[in-house]
């Protein structure tokens, strides 16, 4: 971590550079000119659709006595920067209240920093400044958007879920409970829960909307990414919500490390080439069971893919909560940027040609494995 103390607006000199991998959670390569550096990210996010190689950054240089040598601060994203030093975002918010740029709290002002209740901590103590009323805040930074909508959070995020019921709670202590969701990408109209990441935030959001103020803006920088020149308030359509259930389609992503012979059920035996694979399920309904199936070692073979996941390495799924049965549209859309499909594979019930396909480098790192992810999960929702 840096040891810079860093202020909103930033004024501060910033470095482009090229990203080209993730070594860790909290640790980027990337290249300035032609050097290859290490950066500290501080972000915990998964940021798949953003972090692709060849996209550019804003770094900050770091002092001497870090460990990193620079901070990632922004990514460029089409033609603006998202912030991604979640760590700078409270600084933000702490400007614009002072300034009275949230109009829906412009007769709030700031009390407190880092406020400790209960068995959490959360971000601001806000005070009317013509009543006695008080309210706890807890900012959040969202970076995960499709076209118009935006959804938070981009991973599981239990620490979320409880500051949503925690916040409930304070009424009964006779506070009022806030929470202000940042997204960082001024094309936004409407926020959602990511309710294909995190189920149990999503409904927990959905059931404490009447006893806490759930807010969302969209935020603009201007274009030397030093302040912000618009904040758009933007619009929670809770209705979409209250249809979604656990059902849906999935998919499953892993390595296999070695080129292996393996005898799939009926299909016999086939050949699989080291590299990666996705295969398309779908589970119209306990769509959670049905995924965390497929982690459990020792099951019983039922389908082709429960005699292949044993095989792989860092197995990850990606849920896609939806009534309307998209397996083997999704199918069709992976057959268009795999490298290859594996004939048969999981379609015994369907006429595709096969719900596996076959990727000779990381899907994760592909703009269009990214952009699939991103339409079937956010672009076709229907607001209306």
């Amino acid at each position: 971590m840096d040891n810079m103390v860093l202020e909103y607006p930033f004024k501060f000199k910033k470095i482009k550079a090229t990203f080209l991998e993730r070594i860790n959670r909290f640790v980027i390569k990337a290249r300035i000119k032609n050097e290859e550096i290490f950066a500290y990210l501080p972000n915990s996010g998964r940021l798949w659709e953003l972090l692709l190689p060849g996209k550019e950054l804003l770094l900050l240089k770091n002092k001497k006595t870090s460990i990193s040598p620079y901070t990632v601060l922004a990514c460029k994203h089409g033609s603006h920067y998202v912030l991604l030093h979640t760590h700078l975002t409270n600084k933000i918010i702490k400007k614009l209240v002072a300034e009275g740029k949230l109009g829906f709290w412009k007769d709030y002002k700031i009390l407190k920093e880092e406020v400790k209740l209960n068995s959490s901590r959360f971000d601001f103590l806000l005070g009317n400044k013509y009543t006695s009323e008080k309210m706890v805040l807890e900012v959040k930074t969202c970076t995960l958007f499709g076209k118009e909508i935006a959804m938070f959070p981009d991973a599981e995020t239990k620490r979320g879920t409880r500051h949503i019921l925690e916040l409930a709670e304070l009424q009964k202590e006779g506070l009022r409970g806030g929470i202000l969701f940042v997204v960082m990408n001024p094309e936004i109209n409407y926020f959602l829960p990511a309710y294909h990441i995190d189920y149990q935030f999503s409904k927990a959001l959905l059931e404490k909307r009447e006893d806490i103020e759930v807010k969302a803006v969209a935020i603009k920088w201007e274009k030397t990414f030093t302040f912000v020149e618009e904040i758009k308030k933007l619009q929670i359509p809770f209705r979409i919500l209250e249809k979604i259930e656990d059902k849906g389609i999935y998919l499953l992503v892993f390595e296999l490390k070695n080129r292996e012979k393996i005898k799939i059920g009926s299909l016999g035996e086939k050949i699989f080439d080291n590299g990666f694979y996705v295969y398309v399920g779908s589970a119209m309904k306990n769509l959670t069971k049905r995924i965390n199936r497929h982690f459990r070692k020792n099951k019983k073979t039922r389908w082709h893919i429960d005699y292949l996941v044993p095989k792989g390495h860092s197995l990850k799924a990606i849920p896609i909560r939806t009534s309307n049965k998209l397996e083997c549209e999704i199918a069709k859309a992976l057959s268009l940027i795999s490298d290859d499909i594996i004939s048969g594979f999981g379609a015994s019930d369907c006429r595709c040609g096969s719900h596996l396909f076959y990727f000779s480098e990381n899907p994760f790192n592909k703009r269009d494995f990214q952009k699939l992810i991103i339409e079937y999960r956010i672009n076709k929702i229907n607001i209306d």
